[in-house]
């Protein structure tokens, strides 16, 4: 517990390993060697692959049809059968999405305002003016893909609209979450992440959101472990089909496209899911949707390939394997993706960002750690440095608590072309909106750092007032 000020108590909850928290928790793309992924040539055949797979004897376990994915759980020996099938054109072990760490619960709060602790709000929306000139409304609305959402939390319960849903199948993480029961409209959020990320967006009580007026729904990929892509990939086609405007991925992982070598043995992996998130985000353009994702929380030049590639040899080394390939940031290293790295209080790149020549598309707030590394971590917490660089957000149990990441920048983005969207009439237009956001929705100062900050650091006064 912190005490703020002499009255104010929070909890406080951080890491100090820059852990990502949603976008990359530092967790490599991981297989179960029972579980495949399977992606289809032709999407209209795919009842037909069905019924092959059951004479196959193959259990079906995830699909998701409009662009031909499917998971199944078989045998090792089944791998040459599926990759043999005419309709198949990759077919690889499942790989993990991300893993989500659960977040203690944050203590019971009751404040008129925590306008003051909103240094980030404070600097993108020029201390609160883009609210008197365009706060959003219902009719546009951002698709949240996380952990859920707290739909009774004060700050965030008038902002959900009809239609958020759970993605996580019965049974959770390949069957490893009994308490997980697959049913549609199961969107609690057990980590906090989810709830953390929708009130940057549009929370509207005790702390404010960049757009708190404008509408969000939930897409819920994760329980209170991890998740596999292919849940991910069936939220964004589930979001472009209810016409969600915006769509937030605050997740993601590093995917390598070539050959991993385990024991001697060489195999082809991650391409189905590679390339299944390609087709998703080009699903969601065509249905009217832009898709925003968060950079990464490895302090990585993504464009550097020795970098990354000593990055993942490191990571993967831990369980004896090598690869030759080239690593993919994904989602956020994909075409058609509004990609956000993250800034701090000093309006630097934050040290745990990732970053990268014509990868970062537009950078904002999710706060840092330089005053931690600069004053230590007992000075950090009892002198205030903390709240200073920190972001507070939501908490599941209806209170607050601070973080930090591009998990957070991200849906700062989200929520501005959520606004954009509707004041301009952009509906359905997501390269307009986009290219509205880069154009008029950064600080003019910040521009010319194109590898740190893409477009610039966001502005969300600028992008109403055009």
């Amino acid at each position: 517990m912190l005490r703020l000020g002499k009255l104010w108590r929070i909890s406080v909850i951080f890491t100090l390993l820059f852990c990502l928290v949603g976008q990359q928790d530092s967790v490599l793309a991981k297989e179960s060697s029972n579980y495949y992924t399977i992606l289809l040539k032709d999407e209209d055949k795919f009842t037909t692959f069905i019924e092959d797979a059951g004479e196959l004897g193959l259990e079906i376990v995830y699909e998701v049809k409009e662009i031909g994915m499917v998971q199944v759980k078989a045998s090792s020996d089944k791998l040459p059968l599926l990759k043999d099938h005419a309709n198949v054109e990759e077919a690889n072990l499942s790989v993990r999405a991300v893993r989500e760490d659960t977040l203690p619960k944050a203590s019971s709060l009751a404040l008129p305002s925590l306008w003051d602790f909103q240094w980030d709000m404070q600097e993108v929306t020029e201390n609160g003016e883009s609210y008197n000139v365009f706060s959003g409304s219902k009719d546009v609305t951002v698709g949240i893909i996380d952990s859920g959402i707290t739909s009774t939390h004060p700050d965030l319960k008038n902002n959900i609209v009809p239609g958020s849903k759970n993605l996580v199948p019965p049974n959770g993480f390949r069957g490893e979450e009994p308490n997980e029961t697959g049913e549609l409209t199961a969107i609690q959020d057990f980590t906090g992440h989810g709830t953390h990320v929708a009130s940057q967006i549009a929370a509207n009580g005790f702390i404010k959101g960049v757009a708190p007026e404008i509408g969000i729904k939930s897409y819920r990929v994760f329980g209170s472990s991890s998740a596999d892509s292919i849940w991910v990939v069936k939220a964004i086609v589930e979001a472009a089909n209810d016409d969600v405007d915006v769509i937030n991925l605050s997740l993601g992982s590093y995917l390598i496209k070539g050959k991993t070598i385990s024991d001697g043995e060489s195999s082809k992996e991650e391409l189905a899911e590679i390339k299944a998130y390609q087709k998703a985000i080009k699903y969601a353009q065509r249905k009217g949707s832009v898709v925003v994702a968060a950079a990464g929380n490895d302090s990585l030049d993504v464009r550097d390939k020795k970098q990354m590639d000593e990055f993942i040899s490191e990571k993967l080394a831990e369980d004896g394997i090598t690869f030759k390939g080239k690593v993919f940031d994904v989602p956020a290293a994909l075409p058609g993706v509004v990609t956000v790295t993250s800034s701090g209080p000093t309006r630097e790149l934050s040290v745990f960002s990732n970053y990268g020549k014509k990868f970062s598309d537009i950078a904002a707030p999710g706060g840092d750690y330089r005053y931690l590394l600069a004053y230590g971590g007992e000075r950090w917490v009892s002198e205030g440095w903390l709240q200073k660089e920190q972001i507070i957000g939501a908490a599941p149990n209806g209170a607050y608590f601070f973080s930090s990441g591009t998990s957070i920048s991200a849906p700062k983005v989200s929520g501005t072309l959520a606004l954009i969207i509707d004041k301009y009439n952009y509906k359905d237009k997501p390269n307009r909106a986009a290219r509205h956001l880069y154009k008029y929705g950064v600080d003019e100062d910040t521009k010319n750092n194109r590898e740190e900050f893409g477009h610039g650091i966001l502005n969300v006064l600028n992008a109403v007032s055009h």
